[in-house]
């Protein structure tokens, strides 16, 4: 698992090199001459650590801090308490802002400028040389698909084509670091895809991912690393998400499942016994053979065996029902 507790990261040896560090994260937010019962805490003591080369999924119901803990990585706002480093140098520092490209939610341009126009500015702002603006733009303008609008003025634009020319400009400096809040509202079908590909390219070119994003199949089919929030809090670290309900294994059988559920499988893992169906929690999938072993061995004549997995939007609502129950 590539997501670590601040815990974990710093006992372990041997992982690949961090990219965002976080230690006790705050972040509150008040309003000048209010009282501090007015105040906002979206963020609250959060620590994590991202390594090199993954994507991650930041999930959570909506007022999270998942947008706070995106802007304060981006270098956008100060933490109220905690330290932040990208790359080993500190948030908001020239160094830091080097490594990374950020994408906001709602990304807004000057409507009279042009996809192109924006490009080059974008392009000049990264240090480039003249020579190589020209270049860079036609690059982003092929790698996103932008031709068709390049040259027609922001006011213009589609969601979906601001959400384009908003990536491109985030992965111009092909950056270690991409910060992206909902990448995909906006893009339709094929532009999904296109996106999915173009993240799995910086992927496996060493840069790391992380995404904010509520469309949660989306993510399921980028990462399997999730970073779960709840109320300001990180819940859930990656594998963790579905540590207390792995998977479900439903066995069919000719008859007698009650009786064959108490003969073979412990208690605490049978979900549910009818006379021709059992429901048996499995925690890996190397513990199915062992458990038809012992339900043939018990006497069981079984007519089908199906492993059952919970999908992320299954762990999702799981995580926010237990989330609210805290």
């Amino acid at each position: 698992m590539l997501v670590k507790t601040e815990q974990e990261t710093a006992y372990e040896t041997g992982v690949q090199p961090t990219v965002v560090e976080c230690h006790g994260l705050t972040k509150v937010f008040r309003r000048p001459f209010a009282s501090l019962d007015k105040a906002v805490c979206a963020l609250r003591d959060v620590s994590l650590s991202v390594c090199q080369g993954q994507i991650v999924g930041l999930i959570g119901p909506n007022g999270a801090g998942k947008s706070t803990l995106l802007n304060l990585i981006a270098g956008l706002i100060l933490p109220t308490q905690g330290r932040l480093t990208i790359c080993g140098h500190p948030a908001r520092s020239v160094a830091a802002r080097r490594y990374l490209g950020y994408m906001p939610e709602h990304p807004v341009f000057p409507g009279l400028y042009t996809a192109r126009a924006v490009l080059r500015y974008h392009a000049a702002l990264l240090g480039f040389s003249a020579r190589d603006v020209a270049r860079q733009v036609d690059a982003s303008i092929q790698r996103l698909h932008m031709q068709e609008f390049a040259d027609r003025p922001a006011s213009d634009f589609s969601q979906g084509m601001k959400q384009r020319l908003a990536l491109a400009t985030a992965m111009m400096s092909d950056p270690q670091l991409l910060l992206l809040d909902e990448p995909s509202n906006g893009l339709d079908p094929i532009g999904i895809i296109e996106l999915r590909d173009l993240l799995q390219q910086s992927r496996d070119a060493g840069a790391s991912v992380v995404i904010s994003s509520h469309r949660l199949g989306e993510l399921e089919k980028l990462t399997s690393d999730y970073i779960f929030m709840h109320r300001g809090r990180i819940v859930q670290f990656g594998d963790e998400l579905t540590a207390s309900q792995a998977g479900q294994l439903r066995v069919g059988v000719v008859s007698n499942g009650e009786s064959l559920a108490r003969a073979a499988i412990p208690a605490s893992k049978v979900l549910s016994a009818r006379d021709t169906e059992l429901m048996i929690a499995i925690g890996e999938p190397d513990e199915v053979p062992d458990v038809v072993r012992d339900l043939v061995a018990a006497g069981a004549k079984i007519t089908s065996v199906l492993l059952q997995r919970e999908n992320i939007e299954e762990v999702f609502l799981r995580l926010c029902d237990e989330g609210d129950n805290r």
